[in-house]
Formats: structure tokens, C-alpha cells, sequence
């Protein structure tokens, strides 16, 4: 008979996670029903990075479960690429006025390959963790991760929203 603690969790040797999956699985979550409002909102509001909330609510789905010194190594893994984004966005912004339809567009692909590199550098440091998964029991309800994000940004008004709930 397996212990209790066997039941709700046990480390995988994990087969590497796809950061193309992953980029997959966001562009259709973030198009659902205010999960782009909620996200910009994370971002805006809390300072928070919509791609780590993507991938907390990715690994919520796959019944991954973070430690907290798991999601600070997530968090610092996009100090290299958070402030550029974040002064990229600014100067899109203030150029917008000045450009043409076409211009803007092209300033909103570059800014999408760099959030692109920003999914690949999570999932590649995520796939130098040991991984924890839920019990099977436990992952349906499961949104743990994301719930911890937001607990610490003081955004757990937005959970429901970016779960498309």
C-alpha cells in the first residue's frame, strides 16, 4: 500500500517540456474570454510578467507543482529579458501616433518574438528543475501555482479571469 505522501506527490524524471507547446498552448489561452484583459492587467497593475502567469496556468493544467524557490528561479530567469520588454513596449506605445498601420505591426511582431525568447528561456530553465507533480485526484481543481503568482502580486482578483473561469 503506497504511503499518503506517495499519493499527492512524487518527483518526476521528466520528459523536457516543449517551449513550442507552451507557446501554443498561451496564444490559445490568451484569446479566450478576458484572459488578455486580465493579463494586461497583471502586467499594468501588479508589475507582473504574463508569461509566467501563462506558464503557471500551463503547469496548473499538466498537475505540476512549483516551490516557491522553483517560481523565484522563473522569476529571476526573466530579469535579462523583462526590462527590455517592458521599455519596448513603452517606445511602441509613444511611436504609435507617428506610424502607419503597417509600421505599428511590424513594432508588435518584434515585440512578440521577444516574449516568444522569453517562453524559451522559462522553459528552458524549468527543464533544468526536478519537477513535483499532483496526485490525479488533486489536479482537477487544481490552480495552485497561478494562485501563489497572483497571492504574491497581490492580484487574486485576476485568477478567475486568467483561468478563463
Amino acid at each position: 500500500m503506497p504511503r499518503i505522501d506517495e499519493l499527492s506527490h512524487h518527483d518526476s524524471r521528466h520528459e523536457p517540456l516543449s517551449h513550442d507547446v507552451f507557446w501554443q498552448f498561451s496564444y490559445s489561452h490568451y484569446f479566450k474570454a478576458d484572459v488578455e484583459a486580465a493579463c494586461l492587467a497583471l502586467q499594468t497593475f501588479h508589475r507582473g510578467s504574463v508569461n509566467l502567469a501563462l506558464l503557471m496556468i500551463w503547469l496548473d493544467t499538466q498537475a505540476i507543482d512549483l516551490t516557491q524557490q522553483q517560481r523565484q528561479q522563473l522569476e529571476q530567469s526573466l530579469q535579462p529579458t523583462e526590462g527590455l520588454l517592458e521599455r519596448y513596449r513603452h517606445m511602441r506605445r509613444s511611436l504609435k501616433p507617428q506610424l502607419d498601420g503597417n509600421g505599428y505591426q511590424q513594432l508588435k511582431d518584434f515585440e512578440l518574438q521577444m516574449e516568444r525568447q522569453q517562453q524559451h528561456d522559462l522553459i528552458a530553465t524549468l527543464n533544468q528543475m526536478p519537477l513535483s507533480t499532483v496526485a490525479q485526484q488533486e489536479a482537477a481543481s487544481h490552480s495552485a501555482n497561478l494562485a501563489r503568482y497572483c497571492h504574491g502580486l497581490g492580484a487574486m482578483a485576476l485568477v478567475d479571469k486568467l483561468l478563463a473561469k
